[in-house]
Formats: structure tokens, sequence, C-alpha cells
């Protein structure tokens, strides 16, 4: 008898592990849908510089498919909160990665810009679906603690994503042609959908609540929480702005450098790295030091490479290995600006306060594009945009400053809520 209870429990690993093994195959999994994110989302801007050679226009031209690809991420976060309700996170989750498939494969298919930008559009929808449901997935269950690091570890599949794409878009545009970036992009979620359809069980998939969305903004701005609010709301904005801007057109500002088609994608691989060991950095020592301070530490070693590039004279590898530097300084901020949310929030306004600080961090993924494109097409100097972009870095970190300056107890780790969205 007691071998026979022994081998029993061999063969079926007791409840506890079990449990264990399925919230790490979420969070993988998670991780890798929001890892394919980041390589859809980069690779418009990889693609920028042959689609410009191969159709006879100026790289400012693209400026609509960029910006229609983050109007759609916008639309497809506002929308997610509402549709999870009705659908469950899982099912959203999925649906998200089936609409940014058949975006990238609609933009591999286009032949002109206004095609192309329809086809973007389709695209940021589902990709604006795919980041808040896999993190609501992957910290469901979790204590505050271990719901921020798990949260910073699933956002950080972003900058994989950027990585992947920037280390083999190169190849992949010139020897297969531009569209075949957006091939990729559309055949390896094909491939992950049926994995996260039988990895990601409904039972650990619970719908948000149905006040899910219905906090209203105007709770953000009473109790005295008003001038935290914009602080955080424009720190958010400047930062998105700044990232995004640099994620959409780096390529075709590094051909403005000198480097060659073939080597200029690595500048996506570099933001993609140095926003590895951004997260990385900030999951270990959020454990000892205040985030609001350390997001103006990583906003002011932005700066400091964004002005090496400016008023230097780097060669081409340090050139990427400077932008690497500028990635771990953007990106660690835009990581850290909802663990900043919660800090300013109470518990009764923590949800809203974390999903529409997001939501205008997503505002300024618009504007950054946009303006880039500008820049771009005034023939500026790499050096003069660059020097330019450091404007509201400077902004940014000045309003974390007084933010953080605001903030002079951590909030309390009590009745911490899952992240919900507005709408």
């Amino acid at each position: 008898m007691l071998e026979s209870n022994t081998s029993a429990s061999k063969s079926h690993p007791p409840e506890g592990q079990a449990k264990s093994r399925s919230r790490w195959a979420v969070i993988v999994l998670t991780f890798l849908a929001v890892l394919l994110d980041g390589f859809d989302t980069a690779s418009l801007g990889l693609a920028v510089p042959s689609l410009a050679k191969d159709w006879s226009l100026s790289p400012a031209a693209f400026a609509a498919p960029l910006i229609a690809t983050n109007a759609g991420v916008v639309l497809g976060y506002m929308i997610c909160g509402r549709l999870s309700v009705r659908l469950g996170l899982r099912r959203m989750l999925l649906a998200g990665v089936v609409a940014f498939a058949l975006g990238s494969a609609l933009t591999a298919m286009s032949a002109g810009i206004p095609f192309m930008t329809i086809a973007r559009f389709v695209t940021g929808v589902g990709l604006g679906a795919v980041l808040p449901s896999a993190i609501s997935l992957a910290t469901a269950g979790r204590s505050g603690g271990k719901r921020e690091r798990i949260a910073v570890f699933v956002t950080m599949g972003l900058s994989a994503g950027s990585l992947a794409a920037g280390l083999s878009g190169g190849k992949l545009i010139g020897d297969l042609g531009w569209q075949s970036i957006f091939w990729l992009g559309a055949i390896l979620p094909v491939i992950l959908l049926p994995i996260m359809w039988f990895g990601i069980k409904d039972a650990e998939a619970p719908k948000p609540s149905s006040r899910a969305g219905q906090e209203t903004v105007q709770s953000l701005f009473r109790n005295g929480f008003g001038v935290s609010t914009v602080l955080l709301w424009s720190f958010a904005f400047l930062i998105f702005a700044t990232f995004y801007a640099f994620s959409s057109w780096l390529p075709t500002l590094l051909t403005n450098f000198g480097l060659g088609l073939a080597m200029a994608p690595l500048g996506a691989a570099a933001l993609g790295i140095g926003g590895i060991v951004g997260a990385l950095l900030l999951m270990v020592f959020s454990v000892r030091f205040k985030t609001s301070r350390m997001l103006v530490v990583a906003a002011a070693v932005a700066i400091a490479f964004l002005l090496m590039i400016a008023l230097g004279h780097p060669g081409q590898w340090q050139l990427l290995l400077l932008f690497a530097g500028v990635g771990m300084g953007l990106a660690t901020s835009m990581v850290g600006q909802a663990a900043v949310a919660v800090s300013v929030y109470p518990a009764s306004s923590r949800t809203s306060g974390v999903a529409w600080a997001a939501a205008l961090g997503r505002l300024g993924s618009i504007v950054g594009p946009a303006l880039g494109g500008v820049l771009l097409a005034t023939g500026q100097s790499p050096q003069s945009i660059v020097l330019a972009v450091c404007i509201p870095v400077v902004l940014a970190v000045a309003v974390m400053t007084l933010l953080s300056r605001r903030l002079t107890r951590p909030a309390a780790e009590d009745a911490v809520e899952p992240v919900r969205l507005p709408g």
C-alpha cells in the first residue's frame, strides 16, 4: 500500500507544485506575447529606409503609418478594459495577438501609404490589447511586491522584442525584402496562439470585476492628488514620446549618421538591449530605493548619453553603444512610471491612476513619431535632432524630481488591486 501511494505521488505531483508550474507557464507565455508585440512595434521603423528606397519616397512620408500604429495602440488600450469584462482576459489576450498578426500580414501586402496606414492601425489595436491583458494575467493573485516585479518582467518583453527585431531585421530585409519582417511578425503569433490556448486556462484568467473602468478620472484630481496627477501624466507623456520617436525613426536617423542600410537596424537591437538591462536593474534596486528617485536617475542617464551622441563624434559601434544607454534610461522610465502611480494614489483610486498614466504615455507615443518625422523632413543634421530630443527628457527629470519630493512615504502594500483599464 505504501509503495502504491509513493508511486502515485511521483506520477501525480502535489497540487501546489502543479499550480506553481501553471503560473510560471502563464508568466512565460504572456512574456512571449509581449515580446512579439515589441518585435512588431519595431518592424516598421526598421523597414522605413528600405521602403523609402523601393517606393521612391522620403522617409518622412512614412509618418502616417507610424502614427497610425500608435493611434491604434491607444484605442486598443482604451477598449481593452471594457471588452475584457465580456470576453475575459484570456480571450482578450488571444484576440489581441490575432489582430496584430492580421495587421502585420496586411502590412506585408501593402503597395502604398494609404493601405499601409490602415494596416498599421489594425496592428496597433491588437498591440494595445496585448500588453495590459498580459500583465493582468501574469500578476493575478500575486502580492504587491511580486506583482510589481512580474509586471516589470512581462513588460521587459517589449525590449526583448525590439532586440530580436534589430538583430534579425537587417539580414531579413537585405536578403528577402522589407515584406519579410512583417511576414515573420504574422507567422510567429500564429505559431504561439495554440500554445497560449492550451497553456493559459480559463481558471487562471479571472474576469475583471464588473466595476472595472467605472472609476472616474475626476477622482484623480480630488483630495490633494491633482498636482501629483498632472506631474505623473506629464512624465509619462514626455518619456513615451521620446522613446517612441527613437524606436520609430532610429534606423533612418542612423543612416543619416552614416551607417549602411544593413547596419542601421542594429539601432533597434541597441535600444532593446539597453531596455532589458534597465528593467533588470529596476527590478533589483526597487527593493531598496524609492522608484520615483530611480526614475530621476534613469532619465538623467538618458540625457547624458544623448549629449555624448549630439556633441561627440562617435564611431559606428560607439554610436550603437551610446543608443543602448539611451534605451536603458528611457525604457526604465517607461516601465517604472506604473510603479510610481501605485505610490501616488490610495487603494481606492490606484487602479484608475495606473491606467490613466499609461494612457497618457500612449498619447505621447503618437506625438513623438510625428515630431520626429517633422524634424527629419526639415533636413536637420542628426546631431541637431538628438540634441533637440534632450529637451523633453530634461523636462521629464524636472517633473519627476518634483513628484518624488511630494511622495514622502511609499503607498501601503495592503489592498493592492489588479490593474484595470479605463473605458
